[in-house]
């Protein structure tokens, strides 16, 4: 453990005893052996069922004997065991309070992602809900219009709620891309589509130029930054999604983070700025007595004036620390933002939210007068070496906003994580990242090096878990085992036959066919037999992976929209299957839908008359007849 949390004033920082965790509840081992023998005996899938305990983000474990059960969901469970008690609801439960408990009883605690192999007997149960608590890779493949696109959304809020219960309607489809786009706006969905062009630098991280300022603000130059690419930004965001403090979610994801000092390190008289800052749960500003409370002082030029007006000698400019500092405190320091607080250039001390705006509260010496209340969530006195968290150290400004490339983000989840005494489980929530046309891209370009991070063992938290240094950030990377990769594959751009190797080793493949059973009758065609009829003639003249998929029709309610589906649709995926070979488009068709004309060869060129094929308008009246080949009249018979 790296720290403590702070809730509240704590001026002793005192560490929690495993005394005062064993007297938090009347819970005994007895107890707790007693709801592991009823898991023994119901099977551990419906003792999480009769007590509504979800398999969703699970990875602690208490461990008897040679078998591994669920820590939270005994701890709850063993409530019901005391003299007049009930099971403790999966809500009600505090996995943290739970493992304590456990381990002050003499039980061993393990975190695994994923599934021990020592489970009591867990039945199968397969039903259309169930999620895998191991990492998804998983690619949807099929011909287009298959709803591959669409499934990938179902498979996203699956894999983010553990469950997707919405049934193939209208009312359906829109509850679940409602869902969807909940999960998209708090960044637990990302979507990506993969194209020729796309490569490394894209995806993972590559070197984009910064302006370098002087200290006028003036541009001098640029120089090369790492940023992020989307794969790292998700992987971030999921290996520090899920904290909690209290019953508080807590994203640091997409916070700013600066840094700021709290009194000299050198000097031992300004010690108390970092002591007085934690104990009541605020941050100290020094920088001059000037009470900047004034709403005039939001804009920097007052800052500055009201500077030069009272300290007429110094040399002041807008861009000096004495004008900039309290602007950046004052002004651009938000509710929500981090602070890390410095010990020297080498090393940090504290990490907190702030949760205040500025305050002035003078004092007798007239020194470090603004503060901002602030709820500190990690301290250590010592510090540690900045280096892993930012690896250009700090410079001697006492607040400055820091580079979110540079930052890593995953050590201060995993130090807030460590420090929290109290609160919810902290299990990181799953994240989704959802590739369409994943086939499109060279792969093994674009994930480079981290290809083998992507295999479930391989995650980090899992038995053979690996890291790589990415070549420009030299930062350490690992793929979280919640973060779960879906792709789309068009078979009609690219056979699974010609994927990469490795790709296809570290992905599960689901075949999207076409459901003609989907299709109904449309005022009087029978939208099953035309697509099951183009669809075998397409198969006999290409392959099956050129075959179309029921959505072209799917949302066809009169005949009208049936001819426009096939008249700009159909037809024109059929010219490009067919390199506009309109005599084997009329193989797949008939007549109804396309007519050929003969030409005659120009006046003076000798040559064979040659066919011109152009498209109905409109269609022929018993087209879709023709098509599925039943007996027609003759144009005659018709009175043409």
């Amino acid at each position: 453990m790296y720290g403590k949390f702070l809730d509240g004033a704590d001026p002793n920082y005192e560490e929690e005893g495993q005394e005062g965790v064993a007297n938090m509840s009347g819970i005994q081992r007895s107890d707790v052996e007693a709801a592991m023998d009823e898991c023994d005996a119901m099977g551990v899938d419906a003792f999480m069922d009769e007590y509504g305990y979800s398999w969703n983000n699970l990875r602690y474990w208490v461990e008897r004997g040679k078998k591994s059960y669920p820590s939270k969901a005994v701890f709850g469970v063993a409530h019901r065991f005391l003299d007049q008690g009930a099971a403790l609801s999966n809500d009600e439960c505090n996995g943290t309070t739970a493992r304590k408990k456990l381990s002050s009883l003499g039980f061993k605690i393990i975190e695994q992602t994923g599934l021990p192999q020592n489970l009591p007997a867990r039945p199968h149960h397969p039903a259309e809900s169930q999620v895998s608590t191991l990492p998804t890779n998983l690619i949807l493949y099929g011909p287009p219009g298959t709803g591959k696109t669409y499934n990938t959304a179902l498979e996203a809020v699956k894999l983010c709620d553990g469950s997707a219960h919405y049934p193939q309607t209208k009312e359906g489809r829109a509850a679940l891309m409602a869902r969807y786009n909940e999960l998209v706006a708090e960044k637990r969905i990302a979507f990506v589509t993969f194209h020729q062009n796309y490569g490394y630098e894209d995806f993972v991280e590559g070197l984009r130029p910064v302006p370098i300022g002087n200290s006028d603000g003036e541009s001098v130059g640029f120089h090369l930054q790492p940023e992020p690419g989307l794969f790292r930004l998700i992987a971030e965001r999921a290996e520090t999604g899920g904290l909690a403090v209290g019953s508080e979610p807590l994203n640091i994801a997409d916070r700013a983070v600066y840094k700021m000092s709290l009194g000299e390190v050198a000097d031992s008289a300004s010690d108390f700025v970092f002591t007085e800052s934690l104990k009541n749960n605020y941050a100290l500003f020094g920088f001059r007595d000037i009470d900047w409370t004034d709403p005039r002082f939001s804009d920097r030029e007052e800052i500055f004036s009201e500077v030069k007006r009272r300290f007429p000698d110094d040399d002041v400019t807008p861009n000096k620390g004495v004008v900039q500092s309290p602007d950046v405190f004052r002004n651009q320091l938000e509710i929500g933002d981090m602070l890390v607080v410095a010990k020297g250039n080498h090393r940090f001390r504290a990490i907190g939210i702030v949760e205040g705006q500025y305050e002035y509260a003078p004092r007798a010496d007239g020194r470090y007068c603004h503060r901002r209340k602030v709820r500190w969530l990690w301290h250590d006195k010592d510090g540690l070496d900045v280096s892993e968290l930012y690896p250009p150290k700090f410079i001697q400004k006492t607040l400055y906003r820091l580079k979110d490339v540079e930052l890593n983000r995953s050590l201060i989840a995993r130090l807030i994580s460590d420090a929290v005494s109290e609160g919810a489980e902290g299990d990181p929530l799953p994240h989704v990242l959802i590739i369409d046309e994943i086939n499109r891209a060279n792969v093994s370009k674009v994930f480079g090096e981290l290809i083998t991070l992507l295999e479930s063992d391989k995650r980090a938290g899992m038995d053979n878990a690996l890291s790589v240094t990415l070549p420009y950030s030299k930062r350490q990377f690992s793929v979280p085992a919640n973060l779960h990769i879906i792709g789309t594959m068009n078979t009609a751009d690219r056979s699974i036959a010609l994927l990469d190797t490795a790709l296809r080793r570290r992905f599960q493949f689901r075949e999207m066919a076409p459901e003609p059973d989907l299709l109904g009758l449309v005022e009087g065609i029978d939208l099953k037999a035309v697509l099951t009829t183009i669809n075998q003639r397409i198969e006999y003249l290409i392959d099956r992976e050129h075959r179309i998929g029921h959505a072209f029709f799917i949302n066809c309610e009169t005949a009208e929209q049936v001819h426009a589906a096939m008249r700009d649709k159909v037809i024109p995926l059929l010219q490009e299957y067919f390199f506009e070979d309109w005599s084997r488009i009329h193989a797949v068709l008939g007549d109804g839908f396309i007519r050929e004309d003969m030409l005659d060869p120009p006046p003076g060129i000798e040559g064979d008359r040659v066919s011109s094929w152009s498209v109905l308008a409109p269609f022929n009246a018993d087209a879709f007849d023709r098509l599925m080949g039943k007996m027609v009249k003759a144009p005659e018979e018709l009175g043409e």
